[in-house]
């Protein structure tokens, strides 16, 4: 190495180290004027008229308490007339908000979905002036006319919605692993582009209709699978690479994605965001049982998607080779089946699948950076206990862990943040019982 090359080493070095101090100057600087902040809080009650029609009434006197991570208290305020209480903070930094109930007026409760308490955190999302706002809406307390067991029918509706949103997301999670053995632990950040993608075209950009951006989600996801496949899956496997490396591998580019989402977006996702239509709809209520149009829409095309692919797989050549190679790549290879073609058709499959599934999660729930990463323990139980491998078995797991996750919130209304322990209790109970899962093949080990 001669001089020439030492002095362009140091200058690259030093022009580093330069972007690196001029990146920590303006970080200090940023951090040197936080001087505090304000968290308004809104509370409303919904009403609805004779036809259905919502509206919103600012509830005065509502205590709304504020601590910070170690849960030491901060500040409290009640809110005035107009619903509002503007609390001040000490610095921009997370707070969690409570709201006592015992405060509320008489027969109002929190709304279906909320609970008293909330996170505010300054360190994600642009925080106008240093000002974050959370809002609060109750409903009438019906707990007494309404019943537990009339309750129940609204549960079962909610869980036959989680359950239809699983099913579509964990069906090509399930054909992945049945055609490559792979425990795909990206499938959950595939999910999520399919989400990104239609609400940047429904949001931003062109801003179009729900329904005309959601294919493009489902495209982008479509070709993630399949870019994942050619450029990573199927050299690895001509290179004899093992299934657990793949499978530490996926977690690998899980992660990795998961924070481009997060940096390219400029924490754009950090908390939830919605899509243009679709969203706080009115209910229409059928006796106890309230569902809105988007609901229906989500229950609709699920099912009408669950039978395509059925018959797909059941009634056509290319969903037959599937199946052959699922059960026996070597064999199906054998008899003429293009095995690397009918793989790179199944993360087609499974990406588009997994993309329209993250858009009808994000109109039902919301949007946000992780929202893959938090629905894959969900659809990982639900293709155990249907049965790894099995796109059928994954309809019955899907089912299954959905409504036990909902009846949790039946069970116990006070541990809603806890639901998702329903469906490990279902995956442990099913492997106790069943362990190739219920549609599951037994297979001999030694």
């Amino acid at each position: 190495m001669n001089r020439t090359h030492i002095r362009l080493i140091v200058r690259i070095w030093l022009g580093l180290m330069a972007i690196v101090g001029v990146a920590l100057s303006a970080s200090s600087a940023a951090n040197a004027q936080d001087t505090g902040g304000t968290i308004t809080v809104n509370v409303f009650n919904q009403t609805k008229d004779a036809k259905g029609v919502a509206t919103k009434v600012a509830v005065p006197g509502v205590t709304i308490k504020v601590s910070d991570d170690t849960g030491a208290a901060v500040t409290s305020g009640a809110t005035d007339a107009a619903g509002k209480v503007v609390l001040k903070v000490p610095t921009q930094t997370k707070f969690n908000l409570d709201l006592d109930v015992a405060t509320l007026p008489k027969g109002v409760v929190l709304a279906s979905g909320q609970t008293e308490k909330a996170v505010v955190d300054f360190t994600v999302g642009a925080g106008i002036g240093g000002n974050k706002s959370y809002n609060y809406f109750l409903g009438k307390d019906d707990r007494l006319t309404t019943g537990r067991f009339k309750l129940l029918l609204q549960t079962l509706v909610n869980g036959v919605k989680s359950s239809a949103v699983l099913a579509i997301c964990c069906i090509g999670l399930s054909l992945i692993y049945g055609t490559t053995g792979l425990s795909n632990f990206a499938h959950g950040e595939i999910v999520t582009l399919g989400a990104i993608v239609t609400w940047l075209l429904n949001q931003e950009g062109p801003k179009l209709h729900l329904l005309l951006a959601a294919p493009f989600g489902i495209v982008a996801s479509a070709l993630a699978g399949m870019g994942l496949e050619r450029g990573v899956w199927r050299p690895l496997r001509k290179r004899g690479i093992s299934l657990t490396s793949m499978m530490i591998m996926s977690i690998g580019i899980a992660i990795a994605v998961r924070y481009v989402y997060v940096f390219m977006s400029n924490s754009k996702f950090n908390r939830a965001v919605y899509y243009r239509q679709y969203h706080a709809q009115p209910e229409w209520s059928i006796g106890p049982i309230g569902i809105n149009e988007r609901d229906v829409i989500v229950i609709v095309m699920s099912v009408a998607v669950i039978l395509a692919v059925s018959y797909f797989l059941l009634r056509t050549r290319q969903g037959k080779a599937i199946r052959a190679v699922s059960d026996n790549p070597d064999l199906a290879s054998a008899t003429g089946i293009n095995t690397n073609k009918i793989i790179l058709m199944v993360w087609a499959l499974g990406g588009g699948l997994a993309g329209l599934g993250g858009v009808m999660f994000g109109a039902a729930h919301g949007l946000q950076w992780d929202t893959g990463f938090n629905l894959l323990l969900l659809l990982f139980a639900a293709i155990t206990v249907g049965g790894l491998g099995n796109p059928f078995g994954a309809l019955v797991g899907a089912v299954i862990v959905g409504m036990a996750t909902e009846l949790w919130t039946w069970v116990f209304p006070s541990f809603l943040e806890y639901k998702n322990a329903a469906a490990l209790g279902a995956l442990i109970i099913t492997l106790i019982i069943r362990p190739q899962g219920i549609l599951g093949r037994k297979e001999r080990l030694g």
